[in-house]
């Protein structure tokens, strides 16, 4: 039961981890975008639009990203217990796990919301490259401690 609670808890902190990291580039997209038709942007108008996405977008994609990590970290466990895999380590193969889980919630949300890109930080190269970062950081986190467990 312990085990069970344990593993929960760090399938949640690393869903949060990724949510955390991955609300800024979406914000500074935005950011970016409204410098760039001349709309005055302000240090004070990216930290509350910065704070306004952590409680809004930032809990959206934290389901987004607690489901799709489920998925991929089990996807991963059985994997990893089944086959006799010595390349990398238990760390990375949940990283990769949680940055190919990203990247395919990147490429969904877009080709299920008729091509509406609803995640802004994913309207560029950069951005959707950041937010696979978040998503490998993520699932590097889960890795190691589930490691230390």
């Amino acid at each position: 039961m312990m085990g069970f609670i344990r593993v929960t808890s760090l399938l949640l902190f690393a869903a949060i981890i990724t949510s955390f990291l991955s609300v800024p580039i979406t914000t500074a997209s935005y950011t970016i975008w409204l410098s760039s038709i001349d709309m005055p942007t302000t240090l004070n108008l990216f930290i509350a639009s910065l704070i306004h996405d952590w409680f809004n977008l930032g809990i959206t994609l934290f389901l987004l990203f607690l489901l799709g990590f489920l998925l991929a970290f089990l996807i991963t466990f059985v994997i990893r217990r089944y086959f006799s895999i010595q390349l990398i380590s238990e760390p990375v193969s949940y990283a990769i796990a949680g940055s190919v889980c990203v990247a395919l919630i990147l490429v969904f949300t877009v080709a299920l919301l008729f091509e509406t890109q609803v995640i802004a930080g994913n309207r560029t190269s950069l951005g959707t490259i950041l937010h696979i970062f978040a998503g490998y950081i993520g699932g590097y986190f889960f890795g190691y401690f589930l490691n230390k467990m």
